[in-house]
């Protein structure tokens, strides 16, 4: 039997958990509660919802990459962090960090791959998304950390994923064989378009500060046992059916 009163929120869920209900008789919105289910749903019988997009693939296999040019930009050599952290409220895994150690974290730095120079160049001037605000702040709580940042990362495309999005482009551009003009034009193009080796370094990082918000982790603090109450609640209604 689960002991929801224990359950820790992940870092990657806050964004959604934190969202306001609009109807004041429910103490939790929608968002929130569609986080909530996908939360049961892992805890009671070991399943997890796997989407996988090309841009969250490229994330993942370009992520030591995108570790190494963040290093070479700050002059300051990171490596991934394999450590799981949790205290009484959440749980998370951090990318990198400053410190002598991951539990006590000078800085804690969250590194975001962008999938082309198209999504990667708006951030420049967009503000910083708020699940990603609060996936920080539940590192800075993980690991005593006063500040980090997000930082945006252009890595060229790796082999598989550039391989992959030709043949897409050859579909649907319905024409007789690979080695059309058309097509070997509009292939060049891609590749130029997901290849960023011409661009300087220091260009290919948008870093982001961001500092510790003792109120915002105390918000955050606060909402735990509500989340979990409702976990139970749930699980008490679900049981009698």
């Amino acid at each position: 039997m689960i002991n929801w009163e224990t359950v820790k929120f992940r870092a990657s869920s806050w964004g959604n958990l934190l969202s306001e209900s609009r109807d004041k008789k429910e103490p939790i919105g929608k968002t929130c509660q569609g986080e909530l289910l996908k939360i049961y749903i892992r805890e009671k019988y070991g399943r997890k919802e796997d989407i996988v997009t090309a841009a969250m693939e490229k994330g993942k296999q370009v992520e030591e990459e995108s570790i190494r040019i963040f290093s070479m930009v700050e002059g300051e050599f990171y490596f991934k962090n394999e450590e799981q952290l949790e205290n009484q409220w959440f749980s998370g895994h951090p990318d990198i960090y400053s410190g002598e150690t991951i539990q006590q974290a000078k800085e804690v730095h969250d590194i975001k791959s962008s999938w082309s120079i198209f999504t990667f160049l708006p951030k420049v001037t967009e503000e910083i998304d708020k699940s990603y605000y609060a996936q920080l702040q539940c590192y800075y709580s993980l690991c005593n950390a006063q500040g980090g940042s997000i930082a945006y990362v252009l890595a060229s495309a790796p082999p598989n994923i550039l391989e992959s999005e030709k043949r897409k482009l050859l579909f649907s551009m319905n024409v007789a064989t690979e080695y059309s003009p058309e097509y070997i034009k509009a292939s060049q193009e891609l590749e130029k378009n997901m290849i960023y080796e011409d661009i300087p370094i220091q260009q290919r990082v948008i870093k982001k500060y961001v500092p510790r918000d003792e109120e915002f982790i105390q918000k955050m603090k606060e909402k735990v046992p509500i989340l979990r109450n409702w976990l139970y609640e749930f699980d008490a209604k679900h049981s009698k059916q």
